[in-house]
Order: C-alpha cells, then sequence, then structure tokens
C-alpha cells in the first residue's frame, strides 16, 4: 500500500461522487453531451464525413442519424457539402478534430458564431472555418436538429453511465492523490463530452481560457485511462507554467530527448511540456494497481521512448506521498530536486526505443494556440498571486489594450489589484467593466459577489443584496462563488459574525483559496 496521507479532500470527493445517478453530469455537468458537437457532426456527416463509419466500435446512432436525414433537401446541404469538401484534410483525425474545435469555441444554435473577438484569438485549426458558422446556421433552421437531440437523449445518457462509475473513480484517485480540492475552479473547469457520430476509438482534447474538454467519441471500451491523464495533465501543466524559471534550470536535460525517435516532436521543441508529461506518467504509474515489476517496466518503457524524467518523478514521488502539502505546494521542491549530474549519467546509458511502424490510436491532444494577451493574463495572475500588485496592474493594463480594450479577465485582474490597494471605488467600476464584456461564469459570478461585498461595507445593503442575487443567477457558476455569494445574501458581509467567520481557518482551495477574504470585514476593502 502506498503511504500517502488519506487527505481530508478526499472526503469533498467522496461527496462529490456519491447520491445521485449522474453525479458528475447532473451536478457540475463534467459529463454531458452537447449539442453543438451533435449539429457540428451531424452536419459533416451529411457533407461527406464517412471516416470509420460501420466499423465494429461505431455507434448506432450515427447510421440512425444518417438516415432520419437521408431525404433533407434543404438548401445549406449542398453548401455544407461545398464546404466540406473545401476544408478536408488529408489526416482523418485532424478533419474530425478542426471541427471538434469548432464546436466547443462556437456560441451554439441557433448562430454558432464563435467567441473570438480577433481572428488571432482563434485556434488555427478553426480560423480557416469562420465561414462555417453561417452555414450551420442556415442547416440549424432548417433540419429538425432539436427534434433529434432530443429522440437520442437515451443513447447519450446510456454512454455517459457506461463510463461514469470507472471514470469517477480513476478521477476520485487521481484528485485525491494531488490533493486537489474538487470544488476548486481548475478541477471544476474540467469537463467531458460523449460524442456518437464521429469516428469510433479517438479522443480529442481541447484547452479554451482555462477550461478543458475531452471529447470522447465511441468506442467499445471506455477510455478512461486517457481521460484520466488529460485531467492529469490539466492539473499539473498549470505548475509548469507557475515555476518557468525554476524548470528552465533543467532544460539541458532536453538535449537527451532529442535523440528519442519515438518522441513526439512537440516534447523535443518543449521542454516545460515534456517535464509536465512526464510528470503525468509518473503519477499513472504510482496510481496503477498492477504489480511493482510491472509499474517499474512501464517507467522504464517511458524512458526509452523519450520521456526522460518519468524515472526521477515516479521515484521522488514516493516522499511526497510520506508527506502532508498538497501537490501544488510540493511541486518546486520536486523541481529543485532534479539533479542534472545524476539524471545526465542515468540518460547516458539510455538506449532509445525506434519510432513506432503504425501510428497510435489518433488520441488528439491539442492546445490551441495561446493570444499574446492570454500569455499577459497568466503572467499577470502569477504576480498578483506573488503579491506584486504593481507588477500585475501594468501587466493585466498590457492584456487589455493588446485586445483592444475590451476584455473581462484583463478588467476582473485590475479590479482585484485596485482591491489589494485599498482603492474601493475603482474596484467596484472595473468588476462592472469586467461584467460588461462578455465574462465567463466563474469571472461574472465573482464580480457580482466582489461588487456586493463592497456595497456592504459602504452600507449600501439593498445593492449588495441585488448583487448576490446576480451571481446565484449566474448559470455554470462554481461552487465557490455560490457558497460566497448565499453567505452573503444570508447576513450582510462586515457583520460580526462574519468577522469572525472570516478570522477562522478555511479548507484552502486550489486557485480560488483567496477570494473569501480579499474584501474583509469592519469597513475595510483591502485583502
Amino acid at each position: 500500500m502506498r503511504l500517502y496521507r488519506t487527505w481530508a479532500l478526499l472526503l469533498g470527493w467522496l461527496l462529490a461522487v456519491s447520491g445521485n445517478c449522474f453525479p458528475l453530469a447532473a451536478q457540475t455537468n463534467q459529463l454531458d453531451s452537447d449539442i453543438r458537437l451533435f449539429t457540428v457532426l451531424t452536419a459533416i456527416n451529411l457533407a461527406g464525413y464517412d471516416e470509420g463509419l460501420g466499423s465494429p466500435s461505431d455507434s448506432p446512432v450515427r447510421q440512425a442519424v444518417r438516415d432520419d436525414l437521408k431525404d433533407f433537401q434543404g438548401s445549406s446541404l449542398l453548401l455544407l457539402k461545398n464546404f466540406y469538401e473545401q476544408n478536408k484534410s488529408s489526416e482523418p483525425g485532424r478533419n474530425l478534430s478542426q471541427y471538434v474545435s469548432f464546436a466547443l469555441i462556437s456560441e451554439g444554435p441557433p448562430t454558432f458564431e464563435l467567441k473570438a473577438e480577433l481572428p488571432t484569438d482563434l485556434p488555427p485549426d478553426v480560423r480557416r472555418l469562420r465561414a462555417f458558422s453561417s452555414i450551420l446556421g442556415e442547416f440549424y433552421q432548417q433540419a429538425p436538429i432539436e427534434k433529434l437531440w432530443n429522440k437520442y437523449q437515451a443513447a447519450f445518457e446510456a454512454e455517459i453511465g457506461r463510463y461514469q462509475e470507472p471514470l469517477i473513480e480513476a478521477l476520485f484517485e487521481a484528485g485525491g492523490y494531488l490533493r486537489v480540492s474538487p470544488s476548486s475552479r481548475q478541477v471544476q473547469s474540467f469537463q467531458v463530452l460523449f460524442d456518437l457520430l464521429g469516428a469510433a476509438n479517438s479522443i480529442n482534447t481541447r484547452g479554451y481560457k482555462g477550461n478543458v474538454y475531452v471529447v470522447v467519441h465511441p468506442s467499445k471500451e471506455p477510455r478512461v485511462e486517457e481521460i484520466r491523464s488529460a485531467f492529469l495533465m490539466h492539473i499539473l501543466d498549470p505548475l509548469a507554467v507557475r515555476y518557468a524559471k525554476e524548470i528552465a534550470t533543467k532544460t539541458v536535460l532536453s538535449r537527451f530527448a532529442m535523440f528519442a525517435p519515438a518522441l513526439n516532436e512537440v516534447y523535443k521543441t518543449n521542454f516545460q511540456l515534456l517535464v509536465s508529461k512526464c510528470f503525468v506518467r509518473a503519477v499513472e504509474a504510482r496510481l496503477s494497481h498492477r504489480p511493482l515489476a510491472k509499474r517499474e517496466a512501464q517507467v522504464e518503457r517511458d524512458l526509452r521512448e523519450g520521456l526522460i524524467l518519468t524515472p526521477y518523478f515516479y521515484e521522488s514521488l514516493a516522499d511526497y506521498e510520506k508527506q502532508g502539502q498538497d501537490l501544488r505546494r510540493y511541486y518546486p521542491e520536486l523541481i529543485k530536486g532534479i539533479d542534472l549530474k545524476f539524471e545526465a549519467a542515468r540518460l547516458q546509458e539510455v538506449q532509445f526505443a525506434e519510432a513506432p511502424a503504425q501510428p497510435a490510436a489518433p488520441v488528439q491532444l491539442v492546445a490551441p494556440q495561446v493570444s499574446e494577451a492570454e500569455l499577459l493574463l497568466r503572467e499577470a495572475e502569477m504576480l498578483f498571486r506573488s503579491e506584486k500588485a504593481e507588477q500585475a496592474r501594468k501587466k493585466f493594463e498590457e492584456a487589455l489594450a493588446k485586445a483592444g480594450g475590451r476584455n473581462a479577465d484583463a478588467s476582473y485582474g485590475l479590479a482585484r489589484v485596485a482591491i489589494s490597494q485599498g482603492d474601493a471605488d475603482l474596484g467596484r467600476d472595473l468588476f462592472n467593466q469586467a461584467l460588461e464584456s462578455e465574462p465567463d461564469p466563474y469571472v461574472r459570478a465573482m464580480s457580482h459577489v466582489y461588487v456586493a461585498r463592497i456595497s456592504d461595507v459602504m452600507g449600501l445593503r439593498d445593492q449588495a443584496i441585488e448583487h448576490y442575487q446576480l451571481a446565484l443567477a449566474v448559470q455554470g457558476m462554481p461552487n465557490r462563488a455560490r457558497d460566497l455569494a448565499q453567505k452573503g445574501l444570508d447576513e450582510a458581509f462586515g457583520s460580526p459574525r462574519q468577522q469572525q467567520q472570516s478570522a477562522e481557518p478555511e479548507d484552502e482551495t486550489d486557485e480560488d483559496e483567496d477570494d473569501d477574504n480579499d474584501v474583509p470585514g469592519g469597513g475595510q476593502v483591502k485583502p
């Protein structure tokens, strides 16, 4: 048995996966189907997308939908066929993945407009599909999509049910091992979507604005390990971003990876990503229920394939398991512990494996291109959490300028900086600016909470109640924001009882641990 501590956060995971028949799907929509995907995949199936049709792992729903629409003769049909043919990729996996990307970044019915103000904000594989929005919108109006969507919901629910128990168990174990709270923004921003109309035996993983979507296409056996791998990467890679400077001091080891024929080129050119991938594989080995000899053999195979730091992380995680910190706090120690001389000596003895003759199943783990504004926002957020408020303010302002003066995340960041510097009036104005800039559910809900708390401190209770209620009305808001809004609605922020509560220690969440106390009681508006 591994010796890592059964952390208190495991109770949260246990509560999250108990109770309802479909707890994740019903409570947080983390296991779900998506009408955007359904519409896009229906459209390209009619337009000529036949990859994998009729294979043993293909879903019967795919052929059934095609049969339902075999007599469709709307004016959009010819437009769909022409567009699909003009933009068809010679690589089957990429041909499907570009339409998955389009679906996930679109607004959905009825217009399917893309969620980007500038073309450069779109992932590269979506930019050439921009004209698809109007064609798809016309198709949605002409074809009975809503009727078909409702008709096949039972099939989607059955697929979700097939995955639910093994997937929840796998993510429960992974989350517990990393000691990450299930209510954290990072965990809640991980979503698994199910498709029954694409080619079988593939998975597409996409990340947009901090959210990660794993799209699972039909397969005979549940692809639980691939989904867990994507979850681990979602949790661990941001740590590599946060500690990029520390990782850069170990970059000399990347030279060894260049000589691994079986290693994907993306890892050869991005050492930071290689570190995250090695870390993921090491955690997977630690979590494996196979005999020790087989786990160690897998680590050795990973090493020979070019994942050069997998053995180091696998060995070092034994010490992590014995201590009490969560991985987010322990991560710097693991990076610092990489002994360049020792690892170089180990790698000099490795005989790297040859590249496989046949490519693996098309599991797409592709991240979209990140805009300059997004990079600035990441840097600003890191500076703010490091209590470098003035430096963070400058980066948030740069990001806002790069986005053309309208960016909800930048305004939200500037508002928090203003609060930290004691300027409540400016903070309130900037939170309102964020609310006017089409924020995601988290920023929308938290902006209302902040404005409500400022109003409470200023004695404007009616105004505060209005904003707490607006926060609670946000669809898809994280549990953390909901709890804060409900607490403020129950009793004015800054009241004696709330001051006492805010003085008591609380469980920390992965990313939002400071939000509860950014506007404390006692009439002060600062952390």
